[in-house]
């Protein structure tokens, strides 16, 4: 029996009639747990608009440090794991030592200005465990012009949140800042009311790239024929047919397939698939790398999943040996 094939053990359907009464009274009680938890997440989302002031006043401060615009001195550099390293120079597996191997250290010296590409380093460490490998190597030189993410929640109810990239400058495209966009549900779903589980993603809208000529990274040219002249001995040189093709490129996640405005109109499963995955790296983004960016800047945040052992494969390793 394959998971789509399961079935209760018992036949609800064939239960007598004064025993179903009684089943859809305890689906109306729990309709109103389903009222309670959207009112207990309405709250969660006034504290959430609350505190998002504190930390986008932090995030600014971070920005200063990043660009060079605020230089830390005294109390600000002083933590625990620098004096650690101070103390013992040759420790091999200090986490932020380790994490500071994988940058490419040529873009660094005691004459530099802030911390160049930090955010680029932080897409790159995230790329495989949070960003599901959506960073091609093509897109590698595009987003070291990334200078800072910020979250912007809806307000006043939790209708969905933007993410902001915000660029310097750039030989690639024109925009200052690229936007996502998500939606959210924030009460059940009519069609399915006893399956809320809290405000989810439903829908997500990007923004258009103005790439600049040539340098759009998710099309590129291939070859399709070549013509010699007509001409016997014609020096006239061979034309080269080409046509543009999709990339695959971190930059797909601002063009997402769009969700049909009428419910009852079927996605393809394929565009399924890519708003599911969409959907998991925008809530990671705004959950994970946004708060917690220095650390996957070093490459902590990716090492603490060492520090948990999966006890289910312990488990079957203990069954074995008994065996």
């Amino acid at each position: 029996m394959t998971d789509g094939d399961y079935q209760p053990a018992l036949d609800v359907s064939a239960l007598p009639q004064v025993v179903k009464n009684r089943v859809k009274a305890l689906k109306k009680l729990q309709f109103e747990t389903v009222k309670a938890e959207e009112e207990y997440y309405s709250k969660v989302h006034a504290l959430d608009l609350e505190y998002q002031k504190q930390y986008d006043e932090i995030n600014a401060k971070r920005l200063g440090v990043i660009s060079g615009k605020h230089e830390p001195t005294g109390e600000e550099i002083e933590w625990p794991s620098d004096e650690e390293e101070d103390k013992d120079e040759e420790k091999t597996d200090d986490k932020i030592s380790e994490g500071l191997k994988k940058v490419a250290l040529a873009d660094y010296n005691d004459s530099t200005t802030g911390i160049p590409k930090f955010w680029y380093h932080v897409l790159k460490n995230a790329n495989d465990e949070v960003l599901m490998s959506m960073i091609e190597t093509h897109d590698e030189a595009v987003l070291e012009s990334l200078v800072d993410i910020t979250l912007e929640l809806k307000s006043p109810e939790n209708t969905g949140f933007t993410l902001k990239f915000h660029f310097a400058e750039n030989e690639w495209f024109s925009n200052p800042v690229l936007t996502k966009e998500y939606e959210l549900r924030p009460g059940h779903d009519p069609e399915s009311p006893l399956e809320y589980d809290g405000p989810e993603i439903f829908k997500c809208k990007g923004c258009k790239i103005d790439w600049k000529e040539g340098k759009d990274v998710t099309k590129r040219k291939v070859e399709v024929k070549t013509l010699s002249s007509r001409n016997k001995g014609s020096k006239s040189p061979k034309k080269v047919i080409t046509k543009e093709v999709e990339e695959n490129s971190f930059f797909d996640f601002f063009s997402p397939p769009e969700v049909p405005e009428d419910p009852s109109e079927e996605m393809e499963d394929e565009d399924r698939g890519v708003l599911a995955v969409d959907f998991d790296v925008g809530f990671s983004i705004k959950e994970k790398i946004i708060p917690r960016a220095v650390l996957y800047f070093t490459g902590e945040a990716l090492e603490e999943g060492d520090d948990y052992e999966d006890v289910s494969s312990s488990e079957d390793e203990e069954d074995e040996d008994e065996d």
